[in-house]
């Protein structure tokens, strides 16, 4: 079986806080997760137990005196009120591990009952360095002073890595069309069942085609009128609609990165595929750039969610030509900026959004990487060097 990094966040949240909720997509792996500790384990997916714990909560809840394991909470929205006045009664920590396949802080009912009670451990498709059985130290060396890692792989197969995702099921297909088969089902899923619950109406018809637009611009900053014409949908529906995706964890937002009123960057957040295999299947002509982006910054996604580094992520983009895909901000305020190409040899040009966005950030600059597919580590300037994109998975 697989380590999951967010096994151990998991298990500290569980020894001082009475509710944790461990939240991701279908089929990540939360189930597995959360069955490997003590307790009972009931599912809402059973129409009798959906119906107990919608009708009467409270007595459901006090039915399981010890640890209640309750998958796909979200289901019973309702269970949220009763479950507050059930741990203000005993607030005894690890009472309750919750698990669920939307968003549970975008209800209302939860995020305001539960608040100051619970924990929210963030469970995303395997990363690389779960795949693979390292350490997922890429983020934490990044962050440090240490010394620049070495004896690292080329990256020759980052593109079928990222086009097969990391969902454990088609992972351990043989072929890639029984990989699609079950992309496709999932797709069906989501929009039709976990989409239109969050949504509460019926009429979700454009939402594929939405989906096909936000697949093939990945990589840029989330453009609402050019996605409106495309589309046909209206702003407001457009809004509404890319929040539902958000909620349902197909798509996850990562924000820009600007200094205080500085003029020459552009605030625009931009929007990337929480899975590979799914962006796969909705722009399976993606230029291969485009999909590097969203690879990497799912990577980074999954190893801060699993705690394997104190850092907010987000983009930069100048109002003129220079961009950083990602910018990882420290708890001391340090700035860190992540370059990509395809190429195993870094250019010029794969430099020069880094040394702006370090001139921007002044004495808050710490480091500089370009992430290349060859296995070298070049120093490039003191503080700018090009690693082996390999090392997302191999420190």
């Amino acid at each position: 079986m697989i380590r999951r990094f967010a096994s151990d966040r998991l298990r500290e949240a569980l020894e001082d806080t009475p509710v944790v909720i461990v939240q991701g997509p279908r089929q990540c792996g939360k189930t597995t997760l959360v069955q490997q500790l003590d307790g009972d384990y009931v599912t809402l997916d059973d129409s009798l137990a959906l119906e107990t714990a919608t009708t009467r909560p409270e007595a459901f809840l006090n039915t399981y005196p010890d640890r209640l394991i309750l998958d796909e909470a979200q289901r019973a929205p309702g269970l949220f009120r009763p479950l507050k006045g059930v741990v203000d009664k005993n607030r005894k920590p690890g009472r309750f591990v919750l698990t669920g396949s939307s968003d549970v802080l975008l209800v209302p009912k939860a995020s305001e009952s539960l608040a100051g009670r619970m924990e929210v451990v963030p469970l995303w498709p395997l990363s690389q360095a779960e795949i693979e059985g390292s350490n997922g130290c890429f983020i934490s060396w990044l962050l440090s002073d240490d010394a620049v890692p070495t004896n690292l792989d080329s990256a020759d197969d980052w593109l079928e890595r990222a086009t097969k995702g990391g969902f454990p099921e088609p992972l351990s297909r043989k072929s890639e069309s029984r990989r699609r088969q079950w992309v496709q089902q999932y797709l069906k899923a989501i929009i039709e069942r976990d989409i239109r619950d969050l949504a509460r109406i019926e009429g979700l018809a454009s939402l594929p085609r939405l989906l096909r637009s936000l697949a093939a611009s990945t990589a840029e900053p989330t453009n609402i009128s050019a996605l409106s014409r495309t589309t046909g949908l209206p702003h407001t529906t457009l809004t509404r609609y890319l929040a539902l995706l958000e909620a349902a964890f197909l798509v996850r937002t990562i924000p820009a990165w600007s200094p205080d009123g500085n003029p020459q960057t552009t605030r625009t957040s931009k929007l990337v595929f929480v899975d590979g295999a799914v962006q796969t299947e909705l722009a399976p002509h993606l230029d291969p750039e485009d999909r590097l982006e969203g690879f990497v910054a799912m990577e980074f996604v999954k190893l801060l969610g699993a705690g394997l580094g104190e850092a907010s992520l987000s983009h930069f983009r100048s109002i003129r030509r220079f961009r950083v895909p990602f910018v990882l901000e420290d708890a001391q305020g340090r700035v860190h900026g992540i370059a990509l190409t395809t190429s195993p040899v870094v250019a010029a040009r794969d430099v020069e959004g880094l040394r702006f966005l370090r001139d921007l950030a002044e004495s808050t600059w710490h480091r500089g990487v370009v992430l290349h597919t060859g296995p070298e580590v070049v120093r490039i300037e003191a503080d700018l060097l090009a690693v082996p994109l390999s090392a997302l998975w191999l420190v």
